[in-house]
């Protein structure tokens, strides 16, 4: 089925690509017929909303400012709004919707009329994939889709795991990502890298990856390196096919995981 999506990316550990997920989605989904609104709840030092001057800026840790984006959920007409969350503590992003506040977040987007898709990218690192379990921790018994994003900048499929945070006698106990999240009801994918050198270079020339792929970004880039960027668009859509990420907006049902 088709849905209306809130999707938001989120990271309790910095610089695992969360930001670049969110312009990633913001360029990807309008491509394939998806009409989007884009929000940073960061409005002191987020980058996402430089990336395209329709993005708004919001205060997540302004109690008045955090019920203002919501509101917006219920006044905005497209079919996915993408929402870049500031990096930090789950329980500390929150707060502001009060002592309840998952149930708060959950009921008033659902009340909206979407789905809420929360997008948590990890790295190889404990330190990061540590957070994978607190984002499934956090979410774990509402409606919400939780999607674990493998970045293939920092190692291959294989190469990832969640640490469940449990000590077992003196070891500390891993898994497969893909299994800790099915367990959890949640999703999991790996997703491929753009060539360092070349997302720098897209970085320089202060292009969106959807111009860096055109005949515009063959002049900056050369041909070349827009054919690629055209390349790595492509396999994303795939990667993100079957998932409730989906460019097309058919989410799967429940259960059907990967």
């Amino acid at each position: 089925m088709s849905a209306r999506r809130v999707i938001a990316t989120v990271a309790p550990k910095g610089g695992v690509g969360k930001t670049f997920i969110a312009k990633l989605l913001y360029d990807l989904l309008p491509a394939h017929g998806r009409a989007v609104a884009a929000w940073d709840l960061d409005a002191a030092t987020g980058t996402f909303a430089v990336y395209d001057d329709p993005i708004k800026t919001f205060d997540l840790h302004a109690k008045q400012s955090a019920y203002s984006w919501l509101d917006d959920c219920h006044r905005t007409d497209v079919d996915d709004v993408i929402i870049d969350v500031p990096g930090g503590r789950i329980d500390d992003l929150l707060s502001t919707f009060g002592d309840n506040s998952i149930k708060a977040l959950v009921d008033s987007i659902r009340s909206a009329g979407r789905e809420l898709v929360v997008v948590n990218p990890i790295g190889v690192m404990i330190a990061e994939t540590v957070t994978a379990q607190v984002v499934l921790n956090a979410f774990a018994g509402t409606s919400t889709r939780v999607v674990i994003v493998k970045n293939g900048r920092f190692g291959d499929a294989d190469d990832f795991v969640i640490y469940d945070g449990i000590l077992h006698g003196e070891e500390r106990r891993y898994g497969a990502t893909s299994d800790l999240a099915t367990s959890a009801g949640a999703e999991s994918l790996f997703m491929p890298c753009l060539a360092p050198r070349l997302l720098a270079q897209i970085d320089a020339e202060r292009l969106r990856l959807k111009d860096a792929a055109s005949d515009a970004g063959a002049l900056r880039l050369g041909r070349l390196g827009a054919a690629r960027v055209q390349m790595y668009l492509t396999s994303i859509a795939d990667s993100l096919r079957g998932t409730s990420v989906d460019p097309d907006g058919k989410i799967p049902h429940r259960g059907g995981m990967r």
